[in-house]
């Protein structure tokens, strides 16, 4: 019997995954596939699943991300992969600045960096063609509950210290926005707190 082959060349063993969850969500989309599009990752941070993308066989990868430094980063780990000349990265907020189509559209542990989740996913669901993949705080059930009590906290804490705050969004308000854009459930999962998921468009 022949073995599989990874197409991703035991990328997700080697990446310096920042969460486990982004580790499981890179694998989940490695298996839906990468080879032949086009990847566009929101708030992509140091570049691991963009870089694993491409590593995986993606025609070109863009990253947006608020942090300067992060994108200088991201651009290295392109670079050292031999990825550079297909990886575009841009300084900037993805719930505002223009998104071009591409047919994968990623936002790992994003989401809840909004107080408005609504426009960013309306806007990351209009530019995505064939899948769309998420992480989030889960929002239901003893886990939800156990987030909701944390959040509170965490929020009232970060407000008294100046601090940036994460919020956490109803996952079944992201779900309908996929629903009416026409994509389907294709693999979820838990880790900790989160909550990720995989969607591909049916025609």
């Amino acid at each position: 019997m022949t073995a599989a082959i990874d197409p991703c060349c035991g990328y997700a063993e080697r990446a310096d995954w920042p969460a486990d969850v982004s580790r499981r969500l890179f694998e989940e989309l490695a298996r839906v596939g990468f080879g032949e599009r086009t990847v566009l990752e929101i708030g992509c941070g140091y570049g691991r699943i963009l870089v694993g993308a491409l590593v995986g066989g993606a025609l070109a990868a863009t990253g947006v991300e608020l942090d300067a430094e992060a994108v200088v980063e991201a651009g290295e780990r392109a670079s050292r992969a031999g990825q550079g000349e297909r990886c575009t990265l841009v300084v900037g907020d993805g719930a505002a600045i223009p998104l071009a189509p591409h047919d994968i559209v990623v936002l790992d542990r994003v989401i809840c960096c909004y107080d408005d989740a609504d426009r960013l996913v309306e806007r990351s669901v209009a530019a995505a063609g064939t899948a769309y993949a998420f992480s989030v705080p889960e929002s239901r059930g003893p886990r939800g509950a156990w987030n909701r009590l944390t959040y509170a906290l965490e929020g009232t804490w970060d407000q008294l210290r100046g601090n940036s705050r994460t919020w956490l969004h109803d996952v079944r308000r992201i779900e309908r926005h996929l629903a009416a854009a026409g994509f389907k459930l294709e693999a979820c999962g838990r880790e900790g707190k989160w909550y990720l998921a995989v969607y591909r468009r049916h025609a």
